[in-house]
């Protein structure tokens, strides 16, 4: 588990231009780092590879038993869709699912060998995007799986970030998942030829860091 503080391996100012040999030097440095963090598979993607579904953003807008503010994502004021489409460069990478581990999808996740399978998404995720910023792309953004609110907060009766007035409990942490922003994540492995970190019948637990 990563501690409260991570010192970052590089900082540098902010350029003014993204020169494109140090671009791909720091995406095959993160990409080293989310597999040094558990990463089974990591991916250097360009924008075009990047897969959207309306089919399951309905489905998650469906799943709403267990609500926070990011599952279902709702943004009346933004194309979410348009700004991940805006990125260039990223990573996407998955995670070893533990074994007999159903897809909660946005439910809640009792086994606590479960939610640290998960809660692993998370970690290589905010790790990278804090990589990211330091080495001089401050508009990194990450995207986990599942519902932040089942892994952070799941003895919370609420997610406090939905209620106004109110703010994340977890700041830093809880983000929005692939699959909330439309992104099918199981087909973009299969675009890219993974091989299935475990069995078939297992959820694809997978984060994506877009850098520039």
């Amino acid at each position: 588990m990563l501690t409260q503080y991570h010192k970052p391996r590089k900082v540098r100012r902010i350029p003014a231009h993204v020169d494109p040999k140090q671009l791909e030097q720091d995406l095959d440095s993160l990409r080293k780092l989310a597999l040094e963090m558990g990463a089974s598979e990591v991916f250097i993607l360009q924008g075009s590879d990047l897969l959207f579904s309306e089919s399951l953003r309905k489905r998650v807008q469906t799943d709403h038993g267990y609500p926070s503010i990011h599952w279902p994502l709702e943004y009346p004021k933004d194309d979410l869709e348009l700004g991940i489409r805006a990125f260039q460069r990223g990573l996407f990478f998955c995670t070893r699912a533990s074994p007999g581990m159903p897809d909660y999808g946005g439910g809640p996740v009792a086994d606590p060998a479960h939610r640290e399978a998960i809660l692993r998404v998370y970690e290589i995720c905010a790790l990278l995007e804090s990589e990211s910023f330091y080495m001089g792309y401050p508009l990194a953004i990450a995207l986990a799986t599942g519902n932040c609110r089942a892994i952070f907060c799941p003895d919370e009766r609420t997610c406090w970030a939905s209620v106004k007035g109110r703010k994340c409990v977890q700041p830093y942490k809880g983000r929005p998942s692939m699959e909330a922003a439309g992104i099918d994540a199981p087909a973009m492995a299969r675009a890219l030829k993974w091989k299935a970190p475990g069995k078939k019948a297992d959820p694809l637990l997978a984060g994506l860091v877009m850098v520039v």
